[in-house]
């Protein structure tokens, strides 16, 4: 079983609950997108497609390798 199961059952009490969820989620979002947004805003535009196609690669690799069925 995954570890992060019990975690998703945590909101299942109501509207409240999942207005909280949204105001984290919402805010977890705005952090990261801010963090890629000033790594990108550093790098040219050759540098950030190519940044784009490495880690578009290396999630491809990643997936492949967890996948039962192989290559």
């Amino acid at each position: 079983m995954n570890t992060l199961i019990p975690l998703a059952y945590h909101y299942g009490g109501g509207w409240t609950d999942w207005l909280g969820h949204m105001a984290i989620s919402a805010v977890v979002h705005a952090l990261i997108y801010s963090v890629i947004f000033r790594i990108m805003h550093e790098l040219t535009f050759g540098q950030a497609v190519l940044l784009v196609v490495v880690v578009l690669a290396v999630l491809f690799m990643w997936g492949r390798s967890r996948d039962r069925r192989g290559w």
